[in-house]
């Protein structure tokens, strides 16, 4: 699939920019999917100046002429710096097609230098099961998908449109429209996913004392359950700490939330064990350390590839209270970190990292 290098423009129209961004959840005749981005280049923990413009998904039914195909030839064909980080946005009336996640996530993949968010006006055929597949792919990749809020069509009405002067006003519904799509979508990302990439594996669970740029908590668990005393593998999944600023909720909440609505049971006895990016932060061992003394049918084992903020007092209080409420707490070694599992890739098992597996040899 080798879509043609377009150049993207500039700004949209005021008419372009209300009749295809309108977030009704189930709008006809919106067949262009519009694309406003931003590239922003990191160098030194500092930002240099970015890209930005528009581009136009065609009517043509092949992939290859929709917007996001459009932006990802444009990106690659004009050689931006490839060893600098870069931070993409995207502002899309319409989440991408199965087919351009599939091109997004190899994207992703070849270029680990790169962070994707997307923010969405409409979410494309949420009720079709390929096309929610399609979004927990993305969100396993590492792109950050969310819809877009108040501020967001204000920020694109201001950066991307031929505005005039004037200031963005919200249509009738705006807000019940946000409210429905935005839960749906949490909805949609809510169930623990199946598989991460490698490229996340090895940059997320990298054991390193100084790990900047890890923004996110990532959390691998199994499940058994004790049948007729003896234990039997039930679930397995991975859950992402969500960064949404309305729905921000750290890895342990996710699992937890998702464990206590969907899968506790008060007459099953449950072994779980977490395999995560970080340690809990202070409120979430807490939350944890709560959980486990309610719950004495759950036993949690912890192995974590990185202590978060380890010389700080209280967050050493916060393990010892995972500790004293029977939680077993331990440093990942190279054992834990060659599980196949949880990669997606089938031919790639999770190898550990060079320095994991000298400081476990020593």
């Amino acid at each position: 699939m080798n879509p043609r290098k377009r150049n993207p423009m500039k700004r949209m129209y005021q008419s372009t920019f209300y009749n295809n961004f309108e977030n009704e959840p189930i709008l006809y005749g919106r067949r262009y999917t519009w694309l406003c981005y931003e590239v922003k280049i990191m160098k030194d923990h500092s930002k240099l100046p970015w890209y930005t413009g528009v581009f136009r998904g065609q009517v043509y039914f092949e992939p290859q002429n929709h917007a996001e195909m459009c932006f990802l030839s444009w990106f690659c064909g004009n050689q931006l710096p490839a060893y600098e980080c870069c931070q993409i946005t995207w502002f899309v009336s319409w989440t991408p097609c199965p087919d351009c996640v599939a091109k997004v996530t190899e994207f992703l993949a070849e270029h680990p230098n790169v962070t994707l968010t997307i923010s969405a006006a409409r979410l494309y055929y949420y009720r079709g099961r390929d096309w929610r597949r399609a979004l927990r792919r993305l969100y396993q990749a590492g792109a950050r998908v969310k819809t877009m809020d108040d501020e967001e069509f204000a920020y694109c009405w201001e950066n991307f449109v031929y505005n005039e002067g004037q200031s963005f006003m919200p249509w009738d519904k705006f807000d019940d429209n946000y409210a429905f799509l935005h839960s749906k979508l949490k909805e949609i990302l809510r169930n623990p996913m199946e598989a991460m990439y490698p490229h996340i594996f090895y940059f997320h669970f990298k054991n390193l004392r100084k790990a900047y740029g890890r923004n996110e908590s990532w959390l691998c668990f199994t499940m058994e359950i004790i049948k007729h005393h003896s234990t039997v593998s039930w679930k397995r999944g991975i859950f992402r700490n969500q960064v949404d600023p309305e729905t921000r909720c750290h890895a342990e909440r996710c699992f937890l939330s998702w464990f206590c609505e969907d899968i506790l049971s008060p007459n099953t006895n449950y072994e779980v064990t977490w395999y995560t990016s970080w340690s809990p932060c202070l409120d979430c061992a807490g939350e944890v350390a709560e959980f486990l003394a309610r719950h004495s049918n759950v036993k949690l084992a912890i192995f974590t590839a990185r202590l978060y903020y380890f010389w700080d007092t209280y967050y050493q209080q916060g393990l010892c209270s995972l500790s004293e409420k029977g939680a077993s707490v331990e440093i990942m070694d190279y054992e834990e970190a060659e599980w196949p599992v949880f990669i997606r890739s089938p031919s790639t098992r999770g190898r550990a990292p060079e320095k994991t597996r000298k400081r476990v040899r020593a």
